[in-house]
C-alpha cells in the first residue's frame, strides 16, 4: 500500500515509513478496540485522570492534567463532565485559592474498577501481533516518541497493580498522536490536516482512483472521507466526477491547486516524520517503524 507522503527529494514514502501516518492509524484502532471494549461509560483521557487521582489523590488539577497528558483547557472542561457525573470531588485547596485538589469519589473509584478489565483487554488486543521483546521495544520507541520523561515512565511503573506495563501502550499511542499533530501544526500549514494529506498523497500516487480507495489508502472512514473530500472539492484541490461504469461510485483526482499544495508542504510533512522519531536512537528508528505497521495493520481486522 502506498500512501505517497513526501520526503526532502520528492521520493514517495510507503505507508510503512511514515510514522505519523502509523501513529494515526494505531489510535483509530485503539479508539475502536476501546469502544468495543470498555464502551462509552469512559473515555480513555478520563480513565487516565481517574488513574492518576487513585494513585495521587488530593492532586491539584494541573497535575493530574500533565499525569493524563492532557492539555489546561481539555482537563478543564473534562473535569467539570466527572465532577458534574460524580466520579470526582473538587475542593479549592486552603493554601492557594488559585488552585483546585481532585480526588476520586466512592463511585469514581467504582466505575474505574469496572472498566479496567475492558481497558486491559485493549491493551492486550493492541500488543497481541507482537512477541514479548517485540512488545518491549515498541513500548521503549513510543516512550521516545510520546516524549515521556523518565519521571512519567516511573510513574507508569509505579501505577501497578492498577495499571501495569501492558496497559499503557494505547496511553503512549495517543500522546504521542499528540506530538505529532502539534508537529504539524508547527511545521506544515494549517491549510492542511494530516487525513488530507493523506488524501492528496494517495491520489497523487494513483489519480482517478475510486473515492472508497482513497478512503482505504488514507484509512478513513467512509462518513469521514466524504465529508473531507467534500471540502477538498470546494477548496479546488481535488477534482471528483462520476464513474461512467458505475453512477454509484465517485472518481476523484487532485486539481492542479492540489498538486500545487501537496509539493510545497512536502518538506514540511518530512521534518514532521524525523522530528517524531528524532528521540528514539537512530538505529532502532526502522525497527520501531516496522512495530508500529504491525499495530496499524489491525486496522484491517
Amino acid at each position: 500500500m502506498v500512501l505517497g507522503e513526501i520526503n526532502m527529494t520528492g521520493a514517495p514514502l510507503r505507508l510503512s515509513q511514515s510514522p505519523g501516518q502509523l501513529i494515526r492509524i494505531a489510535q483509530q484502532v485503539h479508539t475502536r478496540l476501546w469502544a468495543e471494549h470498555v464502551g462509552a461509560e469512559l473515555t480513555a483521557p478520563q480513565y487516565a485522570a481517574l488513574i492518576a487521582l487513585a494513585l495521587e489523590p488530593g492532586a491539584d488539577q494541573r497535575t493530574v492534567g500533565e499525569r493524563a497528558s492532557l492539555d489546561k483547557a481539555t482537563m478543564a472542561e473534562m473535569v467539570g463532565r466527572l465532577v458534574r457525573r460524580g466520579l470526582v470531588l473538587r475542593r479549592r485547596d486552603p493554601a492557594d485559592g488559585r488552585r483546585k485538589l481532585l480526588t476520586l469519589s466512592p463511585l469514581g473509584t467504582q466505575v474505574m474498577e469496572s472498566v479496567s478489565p475492558g481497558v486491559a483487554r485493549v491493551q492486550q488486543l493492541l500488543l497481541e501481533p507482537l512477541a514479548e521483546a517485540q512488545r518491549c521495544e515498541l513500548m521503549t520507541a513510543l516512550g521516545a516518541m510520546a516524549r515521556v520523561e523518565e519521571v512519567g515512565l516511573e510513574f507508569l511503573v509505579e501505577s501497578r497493580p492498577i495499571l501495569d506495563a501492558p496497559r499503557v501502550v494505547g496511553y503512549l499511542i495517543r500522546v504521542a498522536q499528540q506530538v505529532h499533530t502539534r508537529l504539524w501544526s508547527e511545521l506544515v500549514s494549517s491549510e492542511l490536516t494530516a487525513p488530507q494529506h493523506a488524501v492528496l498523497a494517495a491520489l497523487a500516487v494513483e489519480p482517478g482512483i475510486d473515492q472508497r480507495t482513497v478512503g482505504e489508502r488514507a484509512s478513513l472512514d467512509k462518513a469521514t472521507m466524504a465529508e473531507l473530500v467534500s471540502r477538498l472539492v470546494r477548496r479546488g484541490l481535488v477534482l471528483r466526477r462520476r464513474d461512467p461504469a458505475d453512477g454509484r461510485r465517485n472518481l476523484l483526482a487532485l486539481a492542479p491547486n492540489g498538486a500545487r499544495l501537496l509539493d510545497e508542504v512536502g518538506p514540511g510533512v518530512a521534518r514532521v516524520q524525523a522530528q517524531l522519531l528524532e528521540p528514539v536512537a537512530a538505529a532502532e528508528r526502522d525497527r520501531a517503524v516496522e512495530l508500529l505497521s504491525v499495530i496499524a495493520r489491525l486496522a484491517e481486522s
